[in-house]
């Protein structure tokens, strides 16, 4: 597996990004999304992780390679665990697996420059990855979502629909409140993202980390 240059699929979508952004950049931002982002978080937050380096693997002999890189996996398909450092290991279907470092995290990198085993395949990731958060994502996911999440106790992972798009959803609860993590095709996500920002605005939240 060979580490490519990535750029988030929301890019052309969201904002100009700027290390240091002008006062014309910062005004557009707050005509665009809002000035109180604490408060888009806390109702309906919306927000790109794109940027995480994530890797897949599948095959018969994934969990047993996974396991033999200090990488534990789930015992049950269409589940997940976080390991002890943050990095998210998810189970799709019987014998893929979908690995996502933590904020600052290099394991999937380093997946990523390993030959694959036995019975090992590698499985390109070009994901956009969004971030639900804040007490009215129920109802965004009501609104927005063919798969019924009030059925299930979180957390758990979900292959569904979202606004037409095939998105792999997967629930956590938090001290803050309930988050929902996305992934779909990175061709989608521009789509995705503007149209969950939309809805969201009705909800009192909309666009976070536009700055990050």
């Amino acid at each position: 597996m060979n580490a490519v240059l990535r750029i988030s699929p929301l890019f052309d979508v969201q904002a100009p990004l700027a290390r240091d952004w002008t006062t014309r950049e910062r005004m557009q931002v707050v005509a665009r999304f809002g000035a109180d982002e604490a408060a888009r978080r806390a109702n309906a937050g919306i927000g790109d992780r794109s940027f995480l380096q994530r890797a897949g693997v599948k095959g018969a002999g994934a969990a047993a390679w996974l396991n033999a890189q200090g990488i534990d996996t789930p015992a049950q398909p269409n589940s997940f665990l976080q390991l002890a450092d943050g990095t998210l290991v998810a189970r799709l279907g019987l014998t893929e697996y979908l690995i996502e470092d933590a904020p600052g995290g290099t394991r999937a990198a380093a997946l990523m420059t390993q030959p694959p085993g036995e019975r090992v395949y590698p499985v390109p990731r070009f994901d956009a990855a969004l971030e639900l958060t804040g007490t009215q994502i129920p109802e965004l996911l009501r609104q927005t979502c063919a798969f019924d999440f009030s059925t299930l106790a979180a957390p758990a992972l979900v292959m569904t629909s979202m606004v037409g798009v095939g998105v792999t959803a997967l629930t956590l609860d938090s001290a803050d409140g309930p988050v929902v993590r996305l992934w779909c095709d990175g061709t989608w996500g521009g789509y995705l993202w503007l149209t969950l920002v939309e809805v969201a605005g009705d909800l009192g939240g909309g666009a976070v980390g536009v700055e990050a």
